[in-house]
């Protein structure tokens, strides 16, 4: 006996004859078992969740450091940009968010710049990659962070969260 697809590009006949409704119910499809067959409308379903970031992908459940609000300046470069601005939002002692007006994609692997003149400090990271975009914002993961850069990432995050 052949073994059934895990993919269907195919709804069933029971599922266009009797209802607009997958047959699947959403706590099956979310229930982290697989399912004899996959189907293409399912996928594009979980793709969709993905992009929102709702349901159980939701990006604010993977975050793993606190973040804090942070109004300062971010200059960027990377092998396919010279040098691009941005303002950073929100910074923690594993990434930030920013917002420019210059395209950056996801995977982009970016060299940062933080300057704050309010508070007077500075810090380069020179190895950072795209983790999101959003329209003009953007997520960035800080990878192969030095003790002494994850040290004083930590103790900014700290002194501006009690703030």
């Amino acid at each position: 006996m052949a073994k059934p697809s895990l993919i269907s590009s195919k709804r069933s006949e029971t599922h266009c004859a009797k209802q607009a409704k997958p047959i699947r119910k959403k706590s099956e499809i979310n229930s982290g078992k697989l399912p004899e067959v996959i189907h293409l409308w399912e996928v594009e379903i979980l793709r969709g969740r993905l992009m929102r970031g709702d349901d159980q992908t939701d990006k604010r459940e993977l975050r793993t450091s606190p973040r804090i609000p942070l109004d300062c300046r971010l200059f960027f470069s990377s092998t396919e940009l010279v040098e691009a601005d941005a303002t950073l939002l929100d910074l923690s002692s594993t990434g930030c968010a920013a917002e420019s007006e210059t395209t950056v994609r996801t995977d982009m692997n970016l060299d940062l710049w933080i300057f704050s003149p309010n508070y007077k400090w500075r810090m380069h990271i020179n190895h950072a990659v795209v983790r999101w975009v959003r329209g003009q914002v953007f997520g960035v993961e800080f990878l192969n962070l030095r003790p002494v850069q994850r040290k004083r990432l930590r103790q900014l995050v700290e002194k501006f969260r009690v703030q």
